[in-house]
């Protein structure tokens, strides 16, 4: 969040970008605030790639952990 708009020239956010950044961040307001500050515009591409992938992780994160410890487990 913090770092963003100091990387934006080397990152060269645009569109496409944009959303590679906000799957590779993470969070979404972490995502929506750098990219806000960055430019306003981009917020929408970033902050939808990363819902995508923090509800993905919600959602599958627990049977994963489950069937890995499962696994340990031997039952």
């Amino acid at each position: 969040m913090i770092v963003t708009p100091a990387m934006a020239g080397f990152l060269r956010l645009k569109t496409r970008s944009a959303m590679v950044f906000g799957g590779l961040a993470g969070t979404v307001s972490g995502v929506s605030a750098g990219l806000a500050a960055t430019d306003r515009r981009l917020v929408p591409y970033g902050a939808l790639v990363a819902t995508f992938y923090t509800g993905l992780g919600c959602l599958l994160g627990p049977s994963v952990l489950f069937l890995i410890v499962k696994m340990f487990a031997g039952n």
